[in-house]
């Protein structure tokens, strides 16, 4: 892979990670349109590890009190950090469970028509959701939970995993910014294992990459992540997700027509 090719799937990656279209989709599409050899699966789970970076940066606070919660559950020590800790780890434990067992039976679903379906139906879902009046601040363990099974729904291309999670935030009545908030932190586990598990796999399979490429696209990712970051923090607190549900909609029907 070309530099310049990991440059640009970076910034693709660092910016449509953090909105809800689906950064997966986006990546595949462009690298199939340009014809870039990314190294399939390995380069594109390396990518995140470039935006996992900019989250744990931008939401560095949030990420010391999940860690020190962890301790103090270790420590037997009741705290608001062992509570919050536990309450984004349980969210996580069916996409979890789920992508343990993914993973061992080499189970994936690719295909564009379902990309493009998925991608103006969910949307559509996401607008109706938005709609929802803001009724609650701090989220519950139960309503963490609901969030934390309808990400199991983005295993399904072209959903979004953001996407999903705003929606069944603003569903339950939580404002744009707070959905947006959880929603990042509740990726910090499976992008952090999924990160992890391919690089162990990279170093005891002694994969071939290229490893200039990859770090290149994990700056990227990361620089324009943290943009990306500093741009919808201000956004969602003054805009509805309407404008992205178009988007979401356009491009669904252009990879119909395109790539079906």
């Amino acid at each position: 892979m070309q530099i310049f090719d990991a440059i640009i799937l970076g910034t693709i990656q660092g910016i449509a990670e953090f909105f809800p279209v689906s950064s997966t989709a986006h990546v595949a599409v462009i690298s199939k349109l340009c014809s870039f050899n990314n190294c399939g699966k390995t380069f594109d789970v390396m990518l995140n590890l470039g935006t996992l970076l900019a989250i744990m940066a931008y939401f560095y606070r949030e990420c010391l009190q999940l860690i020190r919660g962890g301790i103090d559950l270790l420590r037997f020590r009741d705290s608001t950090d062992k509570q919050f800790f536990l309450t984004i780890f349980f969210a996580n434990v069916p996409v979890i469970v789920i992508f343990g067992i993914a993973e061992l039976i080499k189970f994936e679903i690719n295909s564009w028509v379902i990309t493009g379906i998925n991608l103006i139906v969910f949307g559509i879902i996401l607008y109706f959701c938005d709609q929802k009046v803001t009724i609650k601040k701090n989220i519950t363990k139960s309503d963490a939970f609901i969030v934390g099974i309808s990400q199991l729904l983005s295993f399904m291309p072209g959903v979004s995993r953001l996407g999903i999670c705003l929606s069944v935030c603003r569903y339950q009545g939580y404002a744009r910014w707070e959905s947006f908030k959880f929603s990042m932190l509740l990726s910090l586990i499976p992008v952090a294992g999924a990160c992890a598990l391919k690089l162990i796999s990279i170093i005891t399979n002694d994969v071939d990459i290229n490893s200039l490429s990859i770090l290149v696209g994990i700056i990227s990712s990361f620089v324009f992540g943290i943009i990306t970051l500093k741009f919808i923090s201000y956004f969602l607190k003054t805009n509805t997700f309407t404008s992205i549900v178009v988007y979401r909609i356009i491009f669904g029907i252009i990879i119909l027509v395109i790539l079906r």
